[in-house]
């Protein structure tokens, strides 16, 4: 064959529609260019010479470029990560020179109906994985570009997750994310996803902003959202001054329907500021019924010792044996086997107990502890009341094992007996069927 050693020439001259270029590209001898790098999203060995041409300090930095977002085209965001996290500073910081405005021509692109793209999404990914490797000014001037694609995707109601989640991302911008998000708030856009979100970045002062910013739309939301419990959930999420004073107010509005709205979002924040207000209105016997039970849960997601200390005052105190038990459930909640003797022990020593409740509402209860609740118990047997004796006797009779045998021997002598019990049932007899039953269990 006449012509060079490569043949292309004659190629040319058989094959004028194919450019010298694309054999060049082809041949894969050269050095690669813009065009070359476009062939290769193309061929079976293009995504290898694609990662070879990111990666080699050689080639312009705005080829590089060009490679990478190539490799993402093709689905390969993540070894362009790995390979630009393994360049020299130097090379990174040229590279980006070229990638980020390229990166954010791409995140821009539409998909049908005006959403972003899957490729915007994977490109708002590639920026992202970019910022940790760029120096100071380019990390914000892609914080920027981020912020500014998620303003618009949560207000379209359209922002999604990616490779890299949303609240990732939002932590590690940091201050200016949610500033956005309270932004965003204060729109009409859909709530739920930016409130979300602002409840797990947000410090203080920025949750409190954006409670404050979705409460200033409570009117007008409460004619278009199906859902207005999720109004008050998301209010409840961000806490802070502005949702407690809100969300007591609606407590206490005379509206039953927003008054149960507003308790159980008082419980989404766990905020120990919430507590003494819930404890007030638990306590309230005049309060509604069901408003009280649900005010009771608030409490035992809060827990700690002064949920502790406002239960007992009022297992204490109130006159409805009903709430005493109520609160005892959620004593056990809140503190779990270290509520069992306080809890007991707080019961009035004057009242009158039906077996049948004592087994229902408290030893069943204790048993939902579990193996935990035994070294209480055994401490509760040495109670100076006797409805905590005789309440850890029954448990124990279900739950315990052996060793516990010695403790519950102890009290074969006690003849106390719980006012209400059947005559003759004496907590020194229910020991001794405590001790029956334990020593089957090694």
């Amino acid at each position: 064959m006449r012509g060079s050693a490569t043949g292309v020439p004659r190629l040319a001259a058989v094959f004028p529609a194919v450019s010298l270029a694309l054999i060049a590209a082809l041949g894969g001898c050269s050095k690669p260019t813009s065009e070359s790098i476009q062939l290769w999203k193309t061929t079976e060995k293009g995504p290898e010479r694609l990662h070879d041409a990111l990666a080699d300090h050689g080639v312009p930095p705005k080829i590089r470029a060009e490679a990478a977002v190539a490799m993402i085209d093709i689905g390969r965001s993540e070894e362009v990560d790995t390979v630009i996290a393994g360049l020299p500073v130097g090379d990174r910081a040229e590279i980006a020179k070229t990638l980020i405005p390229s990166y954010e021509a791409a995140m821009a692109a539409q998909g049908p109906g005006g959403a972003p793209s899957q490729k915007s999404l994977e490109y708002r990914d590639a920026l992202f994985s970019l910022r940790k490797d760029v120096p100071p000014d380019d990390q914000r001037r892609i914080d920027t570009m981020i912020l500014a694609a998620l303003d618009a995707d949560f207000k379209a109601g359209k922002a999604r997750q990616g490779r890299h989640s949303l609240d990732k991302m939002l932590t590690a911008i940091g201050n200016d994310s949610s500033a956005m998000l309270v932004r965003v708030l204060g729109t009409d856009a859909p709530f739920h996803q930016p409130a979300e979100l602002l409840a797990k970045i947000g410090d203080d002062a920025s949750r409190d902003q954006g409670a404050a910013a979705l409460i200033a739309r409570v009117p007008k939301l409460k004619t278009t959202e199906k859902r207005p419990d999720l109004i008050y959930k998301a209010i409840g999420s961000l806490g802070g001054p502005s949702a407690l004073k809100f969300l007591q107010e609606k407590v206490t509005s005379g509206d039953k329907e927003e008054a149960l709205m507003a308790t159980r979002a008082l419980g989404e924040r766990r905020d120990p500021a919430v507590l003494a207000f819930a404890l007030k209105v638990a306590a309230d016997p005049k309060a509604d019924k069901t408003l009280r039970d649900e005010m009771f849960g608030v409490v035992e997601v809060i827990g700690g010792l002064d949920a502790e200390k406002g239960l007992i005052g009022i297992i204490s105190s109130d006159k409805d044996e009903i709430v005493r038990y109520r609160a005892f459930e959620s004593v056990l909640a809140a503190r779990k086997a270290d509520g069992i003797q306080p809890g007991l022990e707080a019961f009035p020593a004057s009242a009158t107990y039906k077996k049948v409740d004592v087994d229902d509402l408290l030893v069943k209860l204790i048993e939902k502890q579990g193996a935990a609740a035994r070294p209480a118990l055994v401490k509760s047997l040495g109670s100076r009341a006797p409805l905590a004796r005789m309440t850890a006797a029954m448990a124990l009779e279900q739950i315990g094992r052996a060793p516990d045998a010695p403790a519950l021997e102890k009290l074969a002598s006690d003849t106390a007996p719980v006012k209400g019990f059947p005559a003759g049932d004496t907590v020194g007899k229910q020991a001794a069927r405590a001790v029956e039953s334990v020593k089957k269990r090694p």
